[in-house]
């Protein structure tokens, strides 16, 4: 029989193939894996509604220099009872608070006076409101410097009469100490005397 005229052997197909590479009788069991987590969304921050800043006109000047008078007058009238009454520790506390309120007035004030026009725009009834809390100020102010002025001179005279005291109760023992070192002399020389006596005689 003639070997070349068998027909050719029918060679077997290779197992199918899993999408994953691995051969379907190998058997290996597959995790799936875990689907990815969902992005977070962003969190906003939100800020507060803004105070809308207040707008420099001649009426909020006003109110501006009507505060700072009514504070100074407050605190004129606390001291100048602080200075009747002589407490001096009330008054001390008193001493920064009046100087930055002063000062605070003192400059709006000047931009008042820098500017006569806004003072005009000013509405009238709080102009005339304004007017009547500055001349009660300055009155406050006025009682203040007569009743420091006063307090100073108190303390003048009475630091005054101490070194008077002082003085003539120097003065006192000065002389005493004299008079007693006269006397003690004087003993001296008539025993002195009188040794000298015995020993001539």
């Amino acid at each position: 029989m003639n070997m070349m005229s068998r027909p050719p052997l029918s060679k077997s197909a290779p197992p199918p193939r899993s999408d994953s590479g691995v051969r379907g009788d190998d058997h290996v069991a597959i995790r799936p894996r875990a689907p990815a987590a969902a992005p977070r969304p962003a969190i906003e921050t939100r800020r507060g509604p803004e105070a809308p800043k207040r707008a420099s006109t001649p009426d909020s000047r006003a109110d501006d220099l009507m505060q700072v008078i009514r504070q100074l007058g407050d605190l004129l009238t606390k001291e100048n009872l602080a200075l009747k009454r002589h407490r001096v520790e009330e008054v001390k506390a008193m001493t920064e608070r009046k100087e930055i309120l002063a000062r605070t007035y003192q400059q709006q004030l000047n931009a008042f006076h820098r500017d006569p026009e806004m003072a005009k725009s000013i509405e009238r009834t709080k102009r005339e409101q304004l007017i009547q809390a500055a001349a009660k100020l300055s009155t406050a102010m006025a009682e203040n410097a007569n009743l420091l002025k006063v307090n100073i001179t108190v303390v003048e005279k009475f630091l005054k009469t101490v070194v008077d005291a002082v003085k003539e109760r120097q003065q006192a023992r000065s002389a005493a100490y004299s008079k007693q070192g006269a006397i003690a002399a004087y003993g001296l020389s008539k025993r002195q005397m009188a040794v000298s006596y015995n020993q001539t005689s």
